[in-house]
């Protein structure tokens, strides 16, 4: 195996199983689990299309800034739409869960398109100066910022649907992760690694703030809602 594909798929992957073991956990016995790993080989799936997508835009609009930022302004716009497309699929039958899956869905696109993004830096850009170690933290860094990222949006998007005002929620998710990508910049450009987590603390917040203690929790069934309560009491 490609030593170098072997190392982003580790660091692409343990964040994002990270997270979804956490909340995994926090789900025991609530409802279908299952049906969130599914929703995370969906977002690798996907994830994959979405990151070749990324990529060529990165190829074509890399040396002009005004092209640059329309084209990650773009693209928070369509990944977000494709994950209000895909959620929308279980909309029929209004659900719950739906903050869930979503959660999951950007979980798997956050890892995938981590991947892709580490295998091509450290194979066709690299940086002599930085040691192979450091630049392994930046992104080990960057890859919790993307899944964490993702998830959040995908957990808005799921629980606007849930809530009957999806167009919202969407709206909203564009916003968080257009800021977002505005720390891609240093990619496109192709700076050193350490510029790449300057995202982590935004992603974190979102994460904890909308998410963990917002749109998870709004949904959960109402026996794992007053058990998360008690654990925050607690800790």
């Amino acid at each position: 195996m490609d030593e170098n594909f072997f190392i982003a798929s580790l660091i692409g992957f343990i964040p994002s199983f990270g997270i979804l073991y956490f909340v995994w956990g926090k789900l025991e016995g609530a409802f279908g689990e299952k049906s969130l790993f599914k929703n995370y080989i969906s977002g690798w799936i996907s994830g994959l299309f979405i990151a070749i997508f990324f990529l060529i835009l990165k190829a074509s609009s890399m040396e002009y800034l005004d092209l640059s930022l329309f084209s990650i302004l773009l693209f928070a716009m369509f990944t977000e739409m494709f994950k209000y497309m895909y959620l929308m699929h279980f909309a029929r039958k209004i659900k719950r869960e739906l903050s869930y899956y979503g959660f999951a869905l950007g979980l798997g696109i956050g890892a995938i398109w981590l991947v892709a993004m580490m295998y091509q830096y450290i194979t066709y850009i690299g940086d002599a100066s930085i040691p192979s170690w450091l630049v392994d933290i930046c992104f080990l860094g960057f890859s919790l910022s993307l899944s964490a990222i993702h998830a959040s949006t995908g957990a808005l998007i799921g629980y606007g649907i849930y809530k009957k005002d999806p167009e919202k929620y969407l709206l909203m998710a564009m916003g968080i992760q257009a800021i977002f990508n505005l720390s891609l910049l240093p990619f496109f450009w192709n700076l050193p690694a350490y510029f790449y987590i300057v995202s982590l603390p935004y992603s974190l917040v979102i994460l904890h703030q909308k998410i963990y203690k917002g749109a998870l929790i709004k949904s959960a069934p109402k026996e794992v809602r007053i058990r998360w309560i008690k654990e925050r009491k607690n800790s």
